[in-house]
């Protein structure tokens, strides 16, 4: 199956639906915690396989399919590349949560007020869960390909980059639109 990213291949998947969220809870954000989220994005990484186990494609650059989204979260599966990362970033005010499928990632974060940076590193079955107002960059340093599932509620709208200083964090760029993943 092709992916909206030329040149990928990616899983099988349902349809795309733009939809209530079907939930025992109130509809809305507020009902999808951090904890939730990471129970969501745990959920669908039993569903997805790693990129080396359905790809002839070579995994030269971070691929990524958004797998689901509602009114109240969207899911995405990111494949990254050997050294490929995304830099400090936040989630446009969103909570959040990913779950590693496969490989090793490793995470530098903070909040957008921080001054300390905290890393750490999430192997094959490990998740990290967060608020809204996280700051984190991840990479993976291994040389295999790592896998792993992300959901966000309420649904991204933008993300802020940011570069560090000696006082904190420096917003450097915002994206409002994007074709690709957080």
């Amino acid at each position: 199956m092709r992916s909206a990213v030329p040149g990928t291949v990616t899983m099988p998947r349902r349809a795309e639906r733009v939809a209530p969220a079907t939930s025992p809870v109130p509809r809305g954000s507020l009902a999808w915690s951090p904890p939730r989220l990471l129970a969501l994005a745990t959920r669908y990484g039993l569903q997805v396989r790693p990129w080396a186990q359905f790809s002839a494609l070579p995994a030269g650059e971070r691929r990524y399919e958004r797998l689901e989204r509602t009114v109240d979260y969207e899911v995405w599966v990111i494949h990254w590349s050997t050294d490929g990362g995304l830099a400090l970033h936040d989630h446009g005010g969103s909570s959040g949560a990913f779950h590693v499928v496969c490989g090793a990632l490793d995470e530098t974060s903070t909040t957008r007020l921080g001054r300390h940076l905290d890393r750490r590193r999430l192997v094959r079955s490990e998740g990290k869960s967060f608020g809204p107002d996280y700051v984190h960059s991840v990479v993976n340093l291994d040389e295999k390909v790592a896998t792993s599932v992300h959901a966000y509620a309420p649904p991204l709208t933008w993300v802020n980059f940011y570069s560090t200083s000696a006082t904190g964090l420096v917003p450097s760029r915002v994206e409002t639109h994007w074709t690709g993943a957080p």
